[in-house]
């Protein structure tokens, strides 16, 4: 396949650039008048590449529109992929922080609430206040 526009190029290469030369030396001259030739060689090639730009832009067009239908053949079920990859990794992180994270928080409260009820039945034991001796 890489072969066969590889010589369609070279072809039309040929073509382009030798079909205005070979029409310049063939056609007879009115009155030798050379700037006339030159004149009708560069209206051939100027309609010659003017061809060859609108069929690339043709085959880019269509290149463009083949690969955003590959994009969206591929991009949009990656993307329903990450989507519930997220929603599974919402519900686990739920379910750790319902589960796991909240009791152990409630434990560390009561924890906290028991040593603070502690610390206050212990000072008012001492009547010094902190405990640490006065001095006089």
């Amino acid at each position: 396949m890489k072969i066969v526009f590889i010589v369609l190029a070279a072809i039309l290469l040929v073509v382009a650039l030798g079909l205005p030369i070979f029409l310049l030396f063939t056609q007879p001259l009115p009155d030798n008048n050379w700037l006339v030739a030159v004149r009708d060689a560069s209206i051939i090639y100027a309609s010659l590449f003017m061809c060859v730009g609108a069929l690339l832009f043709i085959v880019m067009t269509g290149l463009l529109a083949w690969i955003a239908f590959i994009i969206k053949d591929h991009i949009v079920p990656a993307l329903e992929k990450v989507d519930d990859t997220a929603k599974t990794v919402k519900g686990t992180a739920t379910f750790v922080s319902e589960s796991v994270v909240a009791p152990i928080i409630k434990v560390a409260g009561a924890a906290s609430a028991t040593r603070a009820m502690v610390q206050t039945l212990v000072r008012r034991t001492h009547p010094k206040g902190d405990g640490k001796e006065q001095k006089s």
